[in-house]
Parts: C-alpha cells; sequence; structure tokens
C-alpha cells in the first residue's frame, strides 16, 4: 500500500488519499449494481458527476437540477 507521513496534524500516517497528486489516486471506480443491471466494465473516463444523472435516467426521473454530469450511456445499454 502507498503511504505518506503527514506532519500537518502531528505526523500521523495515512493510506492513500483521494486529491493527491499521484497517478493511482485519479482511478477511482465507479460501481453500478442492482437488479436488472448486467455486469459490464467501461474503459474511458468517467466522472463522479456522471452518478447522479446515471441514475435519475435508470429509474426514469428528472436529473437533480445541481447536477453537472452526463449519463453513462452504457450503463443504461446494460439494462435487462
Amino acid at each position: 500500500p502507498h503511504c505518506f507521513a503527514n506532519d500537518t496534524d502531528g505526523g500521523a500516517i495515512m493510506a492513500s488519499n483521494h486529491g493527491g497528486p499521484w497517478r493511482y489516486d485519479t482511478f477511482v471506480p465507479i460501481i453500478f449494481a442492482g437488479n436488472g443491471l448486467k455486469g459490464k466494465q467501461i474503459y474511458r473516463a468517467v466522472k463522479p458527476n456522471d452518478i447522479a444523472p446515471t441514475l435519475s435516467a435508470i429509474i426514469n426521473a428528472k436529473s437533480p437540477s445541481g447536477a453537472n454530469g452526463d449519463i453513462l450511456g452504457e450503463v443504461l445499454e446494460s439494462i435487462k
């Protein structure tokens, strides 16, 4: 595991944390699971902002007014 010493709070040692300067911090999985969803992997950049619009589309609801992501069409296509 990746660790670093954080001296801003008295030297506590932390494992990986999102938003760091390391490349591995930029790859965070987004997983959709549920009845009727087929397993599929998407090999393109997606954002956490895409979660709310995608979930809204799955349940055929209006996307939240503050949502600024895109609907992940691959997820909708995987619905049985």
